[in-house]
Order: structure tokens, then sequence, then C-alpha cells
């Protein structure tokens, strides 16, 4: 029973000694992890990739298109705004690149200047319908009316028989409170009658 005992007694400081290096081994991980950070975040690692390959080609609109991406993912707010703007300054008539600094403004919580973005890239480009259509909903978005019925208009013009086509529709009949038939453009608000 003796020897019993003792050996108890061990194994039990064995494990309190064990349960100790394993406590402060923790405590000394949840440290460095509060000073330290955890590491690198995936959406980080690729802020830093797409970082040092517009490094090399600070004249490529794509690379700066994909780094406002890759700031949008890590909810680098201003940073995503200032690559996107770069990469539509580089190619302002790449839809993608308006629509990246959209999305980058809403946000950035400036939602009229999405709407701004937006518009400029309509005035130049009046064929895209995808442009249109998210004008109009970015435009619908703060409350510019005017500026939501046209913009899905001229989406419907562009495109009438597409699969959103019923849906754009539907939001128009909302904006003007009837439902306007094919070809029907309203007259924005506060223009004269003519």
């Amino acid at each position: 029973m003796l020897l019993d005992e003792k050996r108890t007694k061990r194994i039990v400081q064995v494990v309190a000694i064990l349960t100790s290096i394993a406590f402060v081994g923790t405590i000394f991980v949840v440290l460095a992890i509060v000073l330290f950070g955890g590491g690198a975040s995936p959406e980080r690692d690729q802020v830093n990739e797409i970082q040092s390959l517009v490094e090399d080609a600070p004249e490529n609109a794509d690379l700066w298109q994909q780094l406002a991406s890759a700031h949008i993912a890590a909810g680098d707010q201003q940073e995503a705004v200032d690559a996107a703007q770069r990469s539509v300054d580089l190619a302002p008539d790449s839809f993608r690149n308006v629509s990246t600094l959209a999305l980058a403004l809403q946000q950035a919580g400036d939602d009229e200047g999405a709407v701004d973005a937006l518009q400029e890239f309509t005035n130049r480009n009046r064929q895209n319908a995808e442009a249109f259509l998210q004008l109009g909903q970015a435009a619908q978005g703060v409350g510019r009316t005017a500026v939501a019925r046209l913009a899905y208009q001229r989406f419907l013009d562009l495109e009438p028989e597409s699969a959103r086509a019923e849906a754009v529709r539907e939001l128009l009949a909302q904006l003007t409170g009837q439902a306007l038939p094919d070809g029907v453009v309203p007259e924005p608000e506060g223009a004269p009658a003519g």
C-alpha cells in the first residue's frame, strides 16, 4: 500500500508539472498572438502578393483593379478606393474597373461617389447594359429616382429580352408608380415638359 501511495503521489506531481508547463505555454502563445498578431490572413497575403506585382508594373490597370479587389476583401476601404481609382485612371472605358471603384466607394460609405463614377462611365459608354443596371441600383439606393429610372429604362432598351429584364421592369414600375411599355423613357424629375 505504501508503494502505491508513493507511486500515486509521484504521478500526481508529474501531472501537475506537465499541466503547469502546458498552461504557461498557452499563455505565451496567447500573448504572442495578441502582441504580434495571429499571422497574415489569406486576404492580407493576397494584398501583399498583388502589391508586389503592381510595383513591377505600375501602369497595368488590371493589376490595380485586382489590388483594389484584394483591398476590398481585406477591409482596407481607403486603399481599395485609391487602387480602384488608379485602375479607372489607366483604363477609363473598362466597366470592370469602374464597377470595382463603385463597390469600393460604397463600402467606404460614399454611395453618391459610386453613382457619380457609374454615371461618368455610362455617359461615355452608352451601349453597356450592365453599367446601366448597376447605375440604376446604386442611384435607387441613394434615392436618386430620376437617375435610377433612366438607367433602368436604358438597360431595358439595350437588353429587352435578357433574363433580368422582367425584374428590371418591376423595379421601374415601382419607381414610376405604373408599368411603362417597352421603349418608353420617363422624363427626369423636374424636367420641363416639351
